[in-house]
């Protein structure tokens, strides 16, 4: 069996309530969150549309591909 190893990128999309005292507070919480903890402590979802491959590496043989190269490719592997 292969590996294949993907750099990929997704845009996600999420709400969190925060308690503060304000909303500049609250929005300053916000911002300083650490994505693990954003993540952690939000509902959160991605359309899937907007997910992508970056690169491809297909095992030991081949050098990483671009995503064109991965779409070319990927049947044959």
């Amino acid at each position: 069996m292969t590996k294949y190893r993907f750099d990929w990128k997704d845009v996600i999309h999420g709400s969190i309530e925060i308690e503060a005292n304000c909303g500049n507070d609250a929005e300053e919480i916000l911002m300083n969150m650490s994505l693990k903890d954003l993540l952690k402590n939000s509902q959160h979802n991605s359309d899937k549309n907007e997910r992508e491959i970056r690169f491809a590496d297909a095992g030991q043989f081949l050098e990483n591909m671009d995503k064109e190269e991965w779409k070319q490719l990927k049947p044959h592997l």
